[in-house]
């Protein structure tokens, strides 16, 4: 506790000491009239006197339509300049470089998913990029298009050019918007009246010569008296590349009892195969606690015992080399966004947009064995062994139940292909109550559906893979290319097909209530009701047998449909009451209050509030805070999704128990031997599922959001903004799929917990008695989470100076930074051996990457028709927990890394064109190595740049 203080007490210093001229100069500013206004340029937002004039308008973070440049929501924008100077093709890319971002967030680097597992949930592969706002994961950041929530909340889904800005409101938000919004919100705001056209061509390619990019895009827009249109069309095209192009990703590494392994799977082509202690013996293998070692073939084709010897563990397989570092992706995206003024007080509105992705993931060639339930007899011509090799024991077959396990290279890698389509339309009426009232109405009704193709090729058929070995096929040597071609001649691709939906119609009105001392009082009211629908199918013989955990094709690939919908009804309202104005060191004091009551048809009702304060001691100073109530309704995947066999590593707490020790934890370790050697192979069968799939109901997860925080806009120092905010998040009853590492710890600290039930372990009658069978790890109610921290924003306007008789140009700068103090996370409250673990500062491949600091640095200049941008970007070290595969609790440092790029650009009038070229990551910057916990080769690809330097260009014509 001690050090967590210190590290709070070290966070608010620094913080404070980074913004001290902040409050440096409240005094002076209370007294002193600025001769010059605020700079409005896109780095330094309006004055208070500036906003003035500008047109109401609701702020992301309230109901409210307001003037004020800043509120009590501490909103951080990316303008359209921040958007195109990236050179970012997609929205993901740029998003997910925020401070505010941390944690596990998918995104097209991603490409493992343990080679095609089976599962609406999955992404690997399809191209999406998410957001995770405050590490709090990507199901707790709601994303919204002009305020209407996405039914498929991928980011690259969205056309950048119909994108004016983008919002990132990084504290809760339940009263405002509903579910899900406890991490924050990024909502991203339409263009409006666009007049003109645009045409645009980008091209990338990564120093290595590879991860080309190429694409296109069109824009055109017109406005006249009482309507605007617009319209575009986005092309873009990423190349796969392998990751045997880099180093740290060509080999899988292992870090095991201090040392580096470059190791792999022990799915080998050459076998790993089980035997009795009377065959191992010839072969001199040390046999383990079950009475059994493992062989492997080590020459000639395996028809006779003297092709074997022990199988070592070094003999593993490098699948690693085969996945890609950046997925294959095309993207096809169309928009239209039109107004219609049908009278004086009412217009109609539509905002519609499309998206067609195809994008594929590729893993190595299939492990496939007797888990899967292939049977190997042992009066088979190709066995020399005498046993049978089966998942279980046969009847009338003492000699049978031992494990056979190789990968099928003849079948070719397995690819993983997506064909996504996602559209989305909003449309409705907006007015006013005559041009005397200050009312303003808006109904609307929005659409959104998105329907994912995913096909899996090269998937093993068991049963023809059955009827070849059974034909003579000699699966002990894989060597030969006729075998290979005999074991592979049935592979299946199987089809699974997610379809998702949100239907609403919204209705919501705003106004001034009447006039107060202080200012006049506002009110914002609204009502909507949604419905949203999700169904999964899978390929008849990809269906999965929940007794068997096997179906007619390869055990990973094997999945459950799921279908399941809810309506929620939603009230909401909002006020904004002037309490003080014009009043010695109050130029303004307001308090927002906010009610939101929602209705599930699954979960029943919730009614959420907040409180805000806003004081300006001075016109240039802003004083804030929010306490809200959060709330995240259990979402269609959590409640209907079937079942879908993972297998992760186990750290079993059963390995090496005395008789003593496993009497202590009879449910737990049910059938474990006598310092048993553990789960071969470590990953081990689990099943997630939905609640509903099981009989479970679930709950809201629940808690609240505070924020406290200032806004300095210092009138004797023109074009400097600054911000400070302490931020706090608790949640309790969290819902989360179960881990089964969780399950097991519970239930071998306490032998009455209800998770025991989820355990099976092979009995007695096998040959590897104690190994985990299966475990349930559906999704659940369980655990707290609370998170807490320091953002610091400084944007500057450097006055106009000169050198001499030369003009330098203009210069911006702007620093954004987030420091977590708290990551607090209990998994298993109230039972016993239950703790509160601290992960921040740490990588887990659980939470992911809670870096304590993260932030962004940019400099911007121009100068008559040039104009460039550098930016850096800083990751702070931290340290990746029970990083050694052997070892438990061994924890390895993770190094900091700066990433640098650099735009450059210049317009050439007479053409109408524009010509930007940059280099990302100059300094070819690679990733720390992770090593097995890494989510993919070896690293942590939702956080750190994996293609190394990036040279992009563009070119831009407006009409």
């Amino acid at each position: 506790m001690k050090h967590d203080l210190n590290r709070l007490s070290l966070a608010v210093r620094t913080a404070l000491c980074a913004g001290i001229f902040s409050v440096a100069g409240a005094a002076q500013a209370q007294a002193i009239t600025p001769d010059n206004p605020q700079s409005t340029d896109q780095t330094a937002p309006p004055s208070k006197k500036d906003a003035k004039t500008l047109q109401s308008v609701v702020v992301t973070g309230s109901l409210i339509k307001r003037v004020d440049v800043e509120t009590a929501s501490p909103v951080v924008t990316l303008d359209r300049s921040t958007l195109t100077n990236s050179g970012k093709p997609v929205l993901g890319d740029v998003l997910q470089q925020l401070p505010s971002i941390s944690g596990n967030a998918t995104n097209p680097q991603n490409n493992s998913n343990g080679g095609g597992v089976a599962s609406p949930l999955l992404e690997a592969g399809d191209g999406a990029s998410r957001v995770s706002l405050r590490g709090l994961g990507i199901n707790r950041t709601l994303v919204l298009v002009d305020g209407q929530r996405m039914s498929n909340p991928d980011i690259n889904l969205i056309p950048p050019d119909m994108i004016e800005r983008v919002d990132v409101l990084a504290e809760g938000a339940s009263t405002v918007y509903g579910s899900d919004a406890i991490g924050g919100v990024v909502n991203f705001i339409l263009r409006k009246n666009y007049k003109g056209a645009q045409f645009s061509l980008n091209d990338g390619i990564s120093s290595h010569g590879d991860a080309k990019r190429h694409g296109f895009n069109l824009t055109a827009g017109t406005t006249g008296d009482g309507y605007s249109i617009a319209a575009g069309l986005d092309y873009n095209k990423y190349d796969e590349t392998l990751a045997a192009r880099r180093k740290f990703s060509r080999q899988q590494l292992y870090l095991s009892s201090g040392a580096v392994v470059a190791a792999g799977s022990s799915s080998i082509p050459t076998g790993r195969i089980q035997v009795p202690a009377s065959v191992a013996a010839q072969y001199g293998c040390a046999v383990n606690s079950s009475g059994t070692a493992q062989v492997t073939l080590a020459s000639g084709d395996g028809s006779a015992l003297g092709d074997y010897r022990c199988r070592l563990a070094s003999d593993t397989y490098n699948y690693a080399a085969l996945n890609y570092i950046q997925t294959a992706q095309k993207r096809t995206n169309g928009f239209v966004l039109g107004s219609f003024n049908i009278t004086d007080n009412v217009t109609a509105f539509v905002d519609a947009f499309y998206n067609h992705t195809v994008s594929s993931g590729q893993d190595a060639p299939s492990p496939v064995g007797t888990g899967d339930g292939l049977i190997i007899s042992a009066s088979n011509p190709i066995n020399p062994f005498g046993i049978t090799f089966s998942q279980n024991p046969v009847n009338g077959d003492p000699n049978s139940g031992y494990n056979f396990q190789t990968r099928l290279t003849g079948a070719g890698t397995r690819v993983h292909s997506y064909t996504t389509n996602t559209g989305q339309v909003n449309a409705g009426l907006r007015g006013n109550f005559g041009e005397s009232s200050s009312w303003i109405w808006d109904a609307s009704v929005n659409y959104s559906h998105t329907k994912r193709d995913q096909r899996d090729t090269n998937e093993v058929d068991i049963p023809a893979l059955q009827a070849a070995v059974d034909g003579g096929a000699n699966i002990f040597n894989q060597a030969d290319p006729s075998v290979g071609s005999l074991l592979s001649a049935g592979v299946k691709t199987p089809i699974y097909v997610f379809t998702q939906s949100t239907k609403q119609a919204q209705v919501d009105a705003s106004g001034d209530l009447w006039d107060l001392p202080a200012g006049t009082m506002q009110l914002s009211v609204g009502a909507l009701y949604r419905k949203q629908f999700m169904n999964y199918t899978v390929s008849d013989f990809a269906v999965l047998d929940p007794v068997t955990t096997t179906c007619q094709i390869l055990q990973e690939a094997c999945g459950s449909p799921g279908r399941g919908s809810f309506n929620v009804k939603e009230v909401f309202a909002e006020t904004l009451i002037p309490l003080l104005a014009d009043k010695p060191w109050v130029r303004s004091l307001n308090i927002d209050l906010g009610v939101r009551s929602s209705n599930y048809s699954t979960t029943g009702t919730t009614t959420n509030g907040k409180v805000a304060i806003e004081w300006r001691p001075s016109d240039d100073l802003l004083v804030r805070g929010t306490v809200s109530q959060v709330f995240r309704a259990p979402n269609l995947n959590e409640l209907y999704d079937g079942r879908t066999l993972v297998q992760p590593n186990l750290n079993d707490p059963c390995v090496g128990l005395s008789a003593a020790d496993l009497a202590a934890h009879p449910a737990a370790c049910q059938y474990v031997p006598v310092n048993w050697a553990g789960n071969s192979p470590a990953q081990v069968n689990t099943f997630y599922s939905g609640a509903a799939t099981v009989g479970a109901t679930l709950k809201p997860e629940k808690g609240k959001s505070i924020d406290f925080g200032l806004v300095y806009d210092p009138d004797w120092l023109p074009g400097v903004s600054t911000s400070l905010d302490f931020w706090h998040i608790y949640l309790s009853d969290t819902l989360t799929a179960i881990q089964a590492d969780t399950v097991v710890s519970s239930c071998f600290n306490n032998a009455a917990s209800p998770y025991c039930s989820f355990i099976h372990r092979e009995d007695n009658t096998s040959k590897q008695p104690g190994q985990v069978f299966l475990i349930n790890t559906p999704v659940v109610n369980l655990g707290n989470l609370s998170t807490s921290g320091i953002d610091y924003t400084l944007r500057y306007k450097l006055p106009h100076f000169n050198v001499g008789s030369m003009d330098p140009g203009n210069f911006r700068a702007a620093l954004n930074t987030s420091y977590t103090s708290t990551y607090n996370v209990n998994a298993t409250p109230g039972q016993v051996g239950a703790k509160t673990i601290n992960y921040a500062g740490t990588f887990t491949p659980q939470f992911g990457n809670i870096a304590r600091w993260r932030g962004t640095a940019t400099l911007n200049w121009d100068k008559g028709n040039w104009n460039a941008q550098w930016q850096s970007r800083y990751i702070h070290r931290l340290t990746a927990l029970n990083a050694d595969a052997a070892i438990t609790g061994v924890n390895i440092p993770v190094a900091s890394v700066i990433y640098h790029s650099i735009q450059l650009g210049y317009a050439v009038p007479s053409i109408h064109t524009r010509f930007d070229v940059g280099v990302d990551n100059i300094f070819d910057k690679q990733p720390p190595l992770l090593y097995q916990n890494g989510s993919n080769y070896n690293v942590d690809t939702a956080t750190y740049d994996v293609l190394g330097r990036y040279y992009w260009a563009r070119a831009t014509v407006k009409f």
